[in-house]
């Protein structure tokens, strides 16, 4: 890991385990904090950390189960937005915009609501919009096997994986050491455990989307990647209508998206992905 990404590595005990984060930026200046997809780390926000940086305090954090995070259970929803709460008691912080990509962008949304006192502004990369339930073809039980299953001769080709699907110029090598264990056979795996694969993917099917759509308060952006690449005909239709009806749904939300990029568009379109942040946050 490249450790000019961030400038300070905090540890913090919570009680039920430590939360690890990363924080760049000046002091002083508006707060960001980056909540990253499943089974990634803080790590995936390396190819935007220096920009927003110049501009803003940012703070990324490893999820429970994720990066150097405890992997203590529980594996919901609820406990990531404590851990959240957690970290900006420790940091005091009360005026805080929120980051979230994909799967994370439900908690963020969960802690906007519980406490819209402390988070002013909300940025959904690609996700948060929709039940997972309702997305065609999902199937938990393959997905989480096949997550599960997943093995890599090295760090270097499960890097070369990920760059081959989504780019990865703006990441620095080694950038996937944390989220990767060895294995008995020298191969190397997700540290994100079965358990948490499974309870992540359960929480973000079964989430009563509408109801906590229509609580939230504070003005959201809701940046998506370009439904023209997605797989098939239904697909292309299901995100379309879910992001009309999130549109509906929430009083004061702005619907853009970013031509020619993928799920993972902090990485397939970095500087699109910052732009946009910084024009809504300036507006």
């Amino acid at each position: 890991m490249d450790p000019s990404v961030y400038e300070r590595i905090t540890r913090l005990e919570i009680g039920t385990g430590v939360i690890e984060y990363g924080v760049a930026g000046p002091t002083d200046a508006p707060v960001l904090l980056l909540l990253h997809a499943i089974r990634n780390t803080k790590m995936l926000f390396a190819g935007i950390v220096p920009s927003l940086a110049e501009q803003y305090r940012v703070i990324g954090i490893d999820l429970r189960g994720h990066g150097h995070s405890t992997v203590e259970a529980p594996y919901t929803f609820d406990q990531i937005v404590s851990d959240i709460a957690h970290m900006l008691d420790a940091e005091r912080l009360d005026d805080v915009t929120i980051v979230g990509a994909s799967f994370a962008a439900v908690p963020a949304q969960m802690l906007a609501v519980r406490e819209p006192q402390r988070i002013s502004r909300l940025i959904l990369l690609d996700g948060g919009f929709y039940s997972l339930a309702k997305v065609p073809g999902f199937d938990l039980e393959a997905v989480v096997a096949r997550l599960t299953a997943a093995r890599f001769l090295s760090i270097q080709e499960a890097e070369q994986q990920f760059a081959d699907r989504y780019g990865a110029e703006c990441l620095p090598a080694g950038w996937m050491s944390g989220e990767l264990l060895p294995k008995e056979d020298g191969s190397y795996g997700y540290r994100l455990a079965k358990e948490a694969f499974t309870g992540y993917f359960q929480e973000y099917a079964k989430q009563s989307t509408e109801e906590l759509y229509q609580r939230l308060e504070c003005p959201v952006l809701l940046l998506l990647a370009d439904e023209r690449l997605l797989p098939d005909d239904e697909q292309r239709l299901f995100y379309r209508e879910a992001a009309c009806n999130y549109q509906k749904a929430v009083r004061n939300v702005q619907v853009k998206t970013i031509p020619d990029s993928l799920h993972l568009l902090m990485v397939t379109h970095p500087r699109e992905t910052v732009n946009e942040i910084k024009r809504f946050l300036q507006e």
